[in-house]
């Protein structure tokens, strides 16, 4: 008999394309089999309504969650335009789903009499969605709003894609790399032009950005980062900006932010300068202090100075560390490295949670990089994670989590990913404190 609640089966390597469109066809098939259901004989509870509709998610979200994963890591370029085809998919059947004026009467006129509050809360959420979709507007409308949903996604995804292959280098010869710490100095020769490549991936651009002594050398660092993308970016940013505009406006909104608000904790459009601007009023003070000071000793090297490019700033900062803290970054580093400080969060977070994570060598993963262990409670598996944590081409570039299955109690198990672009070796502390802030998610 097979475990109900087993992982989910990934695929080898050379197995993936085949296996992604399989798993969206089959995904999409059985939301529009329950879908199918539920025009034809609505369910004679609302409770058996609400569970058909759940389920009708699941379907659908698991074939996002794979392929929203697969398509910003995978190495191979196939899979991950797969991914982002059913990824699109999904999208245009969840707008099609929500601007169904028949499903919308069924739940229009379900009776809440007798549900529980939770209950009660998904039936007024999921008009909610019909109602944000435009169901209640016209053909016209609709259709509009349909396309804007699917230009969307694709925009999303274009933009995602133009920075994650974009990675950009800098070549300087070796004596200009002064300051940076030996062990990156090691793992980076120069090439026999004399020159050593320094990339914008973050074990590359962030300690040469803190480091390197040569002011010149850190700005086209920065300026290489910070441009990546740049300019085809630069357009799809106004495109989506006009499209979600015009999406908000069609369903009755001031603008998008309020569209957007109106599911979120803030509450309102409004609301949202009004807390910047409380924070950023609180904030104001230390951080003039902060500045003051940063730029004080920055004149001892530019003289006359009234502001400090981001180009010097983390280098100042750390200069600063050192001549007022007496806390060399450089030093840090060498109790950070990488394979203890991934053992040390396990350790670290399975007494605080109460977990044990057991590695599974043997589990299916898209790259040799990625490890997968089971998380264990009082030796019971409630879950499992992989950790996806150095850089590579075609890789997500920031660090984020990951779901690749929502749990499900006696069904589904909950399954996490956590993608980060870590050193191989030594780590910085920020990236220490990164790689604890992104665990807190994925548990």
């Amino acid at each position: 008999m097979s475990d109900p609640v087993a992982p989910l089966q990934l695929p080898g390597p050379d197995d993936a394309q085949d296996w992604v469109e399989t798993l969206a066809r089959d995904g999409l098939a059985d939301a529009r089999r329950v879908v199918e259901g539920l025009r034809s004989a609505p369910p004679g509870s609302t409770l058996s309504l609400l569970r058909a509709w759940d389920e009708v998610a699941r379907s659908l979200s698991n074939v996002a969650a794979v392929a929203s994963l697969l398509a910003n890591v995978h190495p191979a370029e196939g899979v991950r335009t797969a991914c982002e085809d059913a990824e699109q998919e999904v999208e245009r059947y969840v707008t099609a789903l929500r601007q169904d004026r028949d499903l919308y009467e069924v739940f229009a006129g379900a009776d809440a009499t007798g549900l529980d509050p939770v209950a009660v809360r998904l039936l007024t959420k999921t008009l909610d969605d019909f109602r944000r979709a435009g169901v209640d507007l016209d053909d016209g409308d609709r259709r509009r709003l349909a396309l804007i949903h699917e230009r969307l996604t694709a925009v999303g995804q274009e933009f995602g894609r133009t920075i994650r292959d974009d990675v950009r280098t800098v070549r300087v010869p070796a004596e200009r790399l002064a300051g940076m710490p030996q062990d990156w100095l090691d793992a980076h020769p120069a090439a026999d032009d004399g020159l050593v490549t320094v990339s914008t991936d973050y074990p590359d651009s962030v300690p040469a950005r803190m480091f390197v002594r040569d002011a010149d050398v850190r700005r086209q660092v920065t300026v290489a980062f910070l441009e990546r993308g740049w300019p085809q970016n630069e357009q799809l940013l106004r495109e989506l900006f006009d499209l979600r505009a015009e999406l908000a406006t069609l369903v009755g909104y001031a603008d998008w932010a309020a569209y957007d608000a109106d599911v979120k904790m803030i509450g309102s459009g409004p609301a949202i300068p009004e807390f910047i601007d409380r924070i950023a009023e609180a904030a104001a003070e230390p951080m003039r202090r902060d500045l003051d000071l940063l730029l004080e000793r920055y004149r001892r090297d530019v003289p006359g100075a009234v502001a400090i490019d981001t180009a010097d700033s983390l280098y100042y900062e750390e200069l600063m560390r050192q001549e007022r803290h007496d806390v060399d970054a450089q030093q840090v580093r060498t109790y950070f490295d990488f394979a203890r400080v991934r053992q040390g969060l396990l350790d670290v977070t399975g007494r605080l949670f109460g977990l044990s994570y057991e590695p599974v060598p043997d589990a299916p993963v898209w790259h040799e990089d990625v490890t997968a262990y089971d998380v264990l409670r009082a030796g019971v598996r409630i879950g499992r994670i992989y950790l996806d944590l150095h850089p590579r081409a075609g890789k997500y570039k920031h660090a984020a989590q990951f779901t690749l299955a929502d749990g499900l109690a006696g069904r589904q198990l909950a399954e996490g990913v956590l993608v980060c672009n870590f050193s191989r070796g030594l780590m910085e502390h920020d990236h220490v404190v990164t790689l604890f802030h992104e665990f807190g998610h994925l548990v």
